[in-house]
């Protein structure tokens, strides 16, 4: 029940702090449901990691999250209200479980978004505004970073509370697969971070025109 509420809280602090974002902008609306159900189908699209427990509470596998790339496209707080409705369409939905979708959400939406998050101030801050660094920073380092980040925190809380529904019987394995899970969400972020900002610049909040193409 702990991770139901607190998936719950978070869900309802993300509404309550993107009400005046880009979730109430119309123009937007078919965006968002396009996200989810996309989302939600590559959720469902998995391979596992090597050696690890197909029964693990958080797993761990080969799918894309978007955690990353929504937050680019969206902010922190809109991004994580949307991942919540993605975790009830492409896990609740399928399983039947409500504590396996919102550990889920938890683990590999609301962490990742954190981390990338936390990537996408550090470019802002500290790097030249030019739209190839945009692209580098906000698409492929933190897609990269973010999932390599929470692989290392999952690995982290297995090792120190002695999780064993958490574990893996190859840890050089599962850390090579992770490596490469991680450059995989690396690389399908900022290619479509490239290509939204080429065709669809109004869709990416991490965009402003009159900064980076003025730099």
């Amino acid at each position: 029940m702990a991770w139901i509420f607190l998936a719950c809280a978070i869900f309802l602090l993300g509404v309550f702090k993107s009400r005046e974002g880009v979730l109430l902008q119309p123009r937007l609306r078919n965006l968002f449901i396009s996200c989810i159900v996309l989302l939600a189908i590559a959720w469902n699209i998995r391979a596992h990691m090597p050696s690890s427990n197909l029964q693990n509470l958080i797993d761990l596998s080969f799918h894309f999250f978007g955690a990353s790339l929504l937050v680019a496209l969206f902010g922190f707080w809109s991004a994580i209200t949307l991942l919540f409705l993605v975790a009830l369409v492409g896990i609740f939905t399928f399983s039947g479980d409500l504590v396996e979708a919102t550990s889920h959400y938890i683990m590999v939406s609301v962490i990742p978004a954190i981390f990338a998050y936390l990537v996408m101030r550090a470019v802002d801050r500290f790097l030249p505004k030019h739209l190839f660094v945009l692209i580098l920073g906000n698409g492929y380092l933190a897609g990269f970073i973010s999932t390599f980040a929470t692989g290392l925190l999952i690995y982290g809380l297995q090792q120190i509370f002695q999780m064993s529904s958490f574990g893996s019987s190859d840890p050089l394995g599962w850390f090579l697969g992770l490596i490469v899970l991680s450059f995989m969400e690396g690389s399908l972020s900022g290619m479509l971070l490239a290509i939204l900002l080429v065709y669809r610049p109004q869709w990416v909040c991490t965009y402003q025109e009159d900064r980076y193409m003025n730099a």
